[in-house]
C-alpha cells in the first residue's frame, strides 16, 4: 500500500570475491540494472551480452510483471529504519 513502510529481506547472490585485507566493499542500490556505456561483452554460452550485470538482467516481464514490479519504491534508512548488510566471513586457512 502506498505510504506504507514494510521490512525487507533482499538476498544478494553469493559469488567468489575475495577481498583483501584492508579493502572496501561498496553496494550500490539502483531502481535498475547498471549498464556500461562502453561496448558490451559477449560469451558464446550466454544469452545476453554482459553490459554491466554480467549475463543477469531483470527486464523479463514474465518474470517481474510491471504491474507488480512498475511502480516507485522508496528505501527508508535511518535511526528510526535501521538497515544492515549480513557478508560471511570465511577466515584464512
Amino acid at each position: 500500500m502506498p505510504g506504507e513502510v514494510y521490512e525487507l529481506d533482499i538476498e544478494i547472490w553469493p559469488t567468489c570475491i575475495v577481498v583483501p585485507k584492508g579493502y572496501r566493499i561498496a553496494l550500490s542500490i539502483r531502481g535498475k540494472d547498471y549498464e556500461y556505456a562502453g561496448e558490451a561483452a559477449v560469451l558464446s554460452n550466454m544469452k545476453n551480452p554482459m553490459k554491466g550485470c554480467g549475463p543477469f538482467i531483470h527486464d523479463d516481464e514474465t518474470d517481474r510483471p510491471p504491474a507488480l514490479f512498475g511502480g516507485k519504491v522508496t528505501l527508508q534508512a535511518g535511526p528510526a529504519h535501521q538497515a544492515s548488510v549480513l557478508l560471511p566471513v570465511i577466515p584464512p586457512k
